[in-house]
Formats: C-alpha cells, sequence, structure tokens
C-alpha cells in the first residue's frame, strides 16, 4: 500500500503535541538562567530540544516506513 496521507498528517499532529508539552520544560529552564543558573537551566534546554528533534524524527520514520514496508 503506498503512502497515506492520512498518516503523515496524524504524525504531525503528534509531533507538534509533542513540542508544544516540551515547551513548557524549556520556559522552566529559561526561568533556572534567569534566577542564575545558567549551565544547569541551559543543560536543561538543550536536553529538551534534543528530546523535541528526536521525537520528530522517530515519528517522521515511523510514517515513511510503514509505508515502504507495506508495498513489499
Amino acid at each position: 500500500m503506498a503512502f497515506k496521507p492520512k498518516d503523515a498528517i496524524d504524525a504531525a499532529r503528534d509531533i507538534v503535541t509533542n513540542a508544544v508539552e516540551r515547551s513548557s520544560d524549556i520556559v522552566e529552564s529559561a526561568g533556572h538562567i534567569i534566577k542564575g543558573d545558567i549551565a544547569g537551566g541551559t543543560g536543561d534546554i538543550v536536553h529538551s530540544s534534543i528530546d523535541i528533534a528526536t521525537y520528530a524524527v522517530e515519528r517522521t520514520k515511523e510514517v515513511f516506513s510503514d509505508a515502504a514496508g507495506e508495498e513489499d
């Protein structure tokens, strides 16, 4: 079976939802930076950003892998 646009839209929705949820962690980490914990806050922001990107890549791979796998 071919690529399904609905699966891509569902994946995009999941990616955005995850990013919005994790953005609260980034805002909290920014608060730590303002309070003086620059190293800790920055590290947490980087960690949260990597988590967002990792989830996005994994979810995207699922959509395209399933589409490719169904063709076989």
